[in-house]
């Protein structure tokens, strides 16, 4: 049998959209926006480019771009958005993308306090408020985190990113039921909104129903191909399938799209302790431990790490 840690270290991001301004690049600001709604990340960036080439020195197109980068392209997110600020000092997007993107560069400090001076500059945007709640989850504050994904839910009860993120805080903090009930609320208010059918795959891997969580994660990768915990969720049931090839594939997708978890690197750590490529799996299981040091997830780890021979 495929072994796991009960763990629940999930990191989503959430979208937004950007007003457009009177200049050469207001039409790409316009379609920007509307294909960053849609969450077409991709098509929404070339828009965002284009108008930056158009005039560079655009706050909005800056912010745009940040926003619409793939996860793995954090740090240039982050130098679009440093210009965009210091050209925009009060740009409530800037600052709570910068956040998501600090987020995912492990700079939990600093997306911390973009994520509160996102709020600061306009509390009734309730993606800050989401924002806010994610990067609080990530430092292992989730009990805090719950508050503002309530106060989104509150400005904007038909926000399903806001939904699904309060599911994956309530997973964390053992609320199996109210996490189902949000993740389902997700899908209902959204259902092409990938990032939720990523969060169910999950929860229905570790509980051990393959069968509904690879259903869910094909159909999570099908919408939207660039999210990479899908591709964790489809992971674990791949290996206990016996399939460590198709089970190692996925868990390095998951890690090539830039989420910098520590989710990413147990699971792919751990399969490649079972093929037995051990300095390999020592490496992975080290990094997961230094980007999640809890206490409890650091001992189970390193008793993972002792049970194959890792120490």
């Amino acid at each position: 049998m495929f072994r796991r840690l009960t763990i629940s270290i999930l990191v989503l991001a959430g979208v937004g959209g950007l007003a457009a301004c009177g200049s050469p690049a207001k039409g790409e600001i316009e379609r920007g926006r509307q294909l960053l709604n849609d969450n077409k990340r991709e098509e929404a960036f070339a828009a965002f480019d284009a108008a930056v080439t158009l005039d560079p020195n655009n706050a909005e197109a800056l912010a745009g771009r940040g926003c619409s980068r793939p996860f793995s392209d954090a740090l240039p997110a982050i130098a679009d958005l440093d210009r965009a600020i210091s050209l925009d000092p009060k740009s409530f997007r800037a600052y709570r993308c910068r956040a998501e993107a600090r987020r995912t560069a492990g700079q939990r400090d600093a997306a911390l306090a973009d994520a509160q001076k996102a709020v600061e500059l306009d509390p009734s945007q309730a993606y800050g408020h989401v924002t806010l709640g994610n990067v609080l989850d990530e430092m292992d504050r989730t009990a805090e985190a719950i508050p503002e994904y309530d106060k989104a839910i509150e400005l904007d009860p038909k926000l399903a990113n806001a939904y699904n993120q309060r599911s994956i805080a309530r997973s964390r903090l053992h609320d199996d039921a109210g996490a189902a009930a949000d993740v389902d609320k997700a899908i209902e208010l959204d259902p092409n909104y990938g990032p939720a059918y990523a969060s169910r795959a999950t929860s229905e891997a570790f509980g051990g129903d393959c069968a509904k969580a690879v259903a869910d994660a094909d159909k999570a990768i099908t919408l939207d191909p660039g999210f990479p915990t899908a591709y964790g969720a489809r992971a674990l049931c791949r290996g206990d399938a016996g399939d460590l090839d198709g089970a190692l594939a996925d868990a390095e997708k998951a890690i090539a799209l830039g989420r910098n978890d520590a989710f990413s690197f147990w699971l792919r750590g751990l399969i490649r302790a079972e093929r037995g490529d051990k300095p390999e799996a020592r490496a992975d299981l080290l990094r997961a431990i230094d980007l999640a040091p809890t206490t409890d997830f650091a001992a189970d780890v390193r008793a993972l790490m002792a049970e194959y021979g890792l120490q």
